[in-house]
């Protein structure tokens, strides 16, 4: 048997005035869930309630385009209303973002916040959430490195590595004359060129082997949700960015240029 754990105040009829925000899917069943696990956290609060139903936006699109999603947190700093979702899960593709975003409207106006099925996520702890977070993306960078490295090494051993598909790789792609970039910037620069080519630069060369146009190439990334230079720049960027024909074709010129 699963216990649910609920927040000391669930269920203790609130007064005041809340925002309760629901992202409207092709689940039906899900959205209810959402609503009834609301409503039972308020436990009959309905009529201090405004709610905030999204329907039709992608899971993906820029945070600072979600009409009712600013328009809730409008009413939030306005109305000094509380902040009400049922799961951080339920925003987006990637709980990571969710909470930089809610960190950083939270803290910037100053809006209480309740997450239902999260107790220990509220206005005062969502910067920590985020933080770690943050560490955790860092922490998958490092050992996808490890991961490329580790198969590098095999190749070099062994004259290849055996994939789980069956297929056995030769070579990871990273063009030779990477090393000269560290001439047009600093070290640190460098660096982070390096690092960025080395988990994405042998994916970009497979779809170019299976024949994709730049424009393929693009849209397949996009649906594999692999970062854009831009992100991998600076990863607290809010904005949603998305590949293109002209930013493959930019990012293949400049690799093997």
């Amino acid at each position: 048997m699963t216990l649910v754990q609920t927040r000391e105040d669930h269920g203790i009829p609130h007064s005041g005035k809340y925002a309760a925000f629901v992202r409207v899917s092709t689940d039906k069943q899900d959205v209810a869930n959402q609503e009834y696990g609301i409503k039972v956290y308020l436990n009959g609060g309905d009529y201090k309630v405004k709610w905030f139903r999204e329907e039709g936006v992608s899971s993906g699109e820029d945070w600072h385009n979600r009409e009712v999603l600013q328009d809730c947190l409008t009413y939030c700093r306005k109305e000094k209303a509380t902040l009400v979702i049922y799961s951080i899960s339920r925003l987006a593709r990637r709980d990571w973002e969710t909470l930089r975003f809610f960190d950083q409207e939270v803290s910037t106006g100053k809006i209480k916040l309740v997450v239902v099925d999260d107790p220990t996520l509220d206005e005062k702890t969502i910067g920590f959430k985020a933080m770690f977070a943050k560490q955790e993306r860092e922490q998958i960078r490092v050992r996808t490195k490890l991961a490329l490295s580790r198969i590098q090494a095999e190749i070099e051993e062994k004259g290849g590595y055996l994939a789980k598909s069956g297929r056995v790789i030769t070579k990871l792609g990273v063009h030779d004359g990477l090393a000269e970039s560290g001439k047009l910037g600093n070290d640190v620069a460098k660096k982070q060129a390096d690092e960025r080519a080395a988990d994405l630069w042998p994916i970009i060369e497979n779809l170019r082997e299976k024949g994709l146009s730049y424009r393929g190439i693009a849209r397949e990334l996009n649906r594999m949700q692999i970062t854009t230079p831009a992100k991998r720049r600076n990863p607290d960027l809010a904005r949603k960015t998305e590949w293109h024909a002209t930013s493959v074709r930019n990012y293949i010129m400049r690799m093997e240029g």
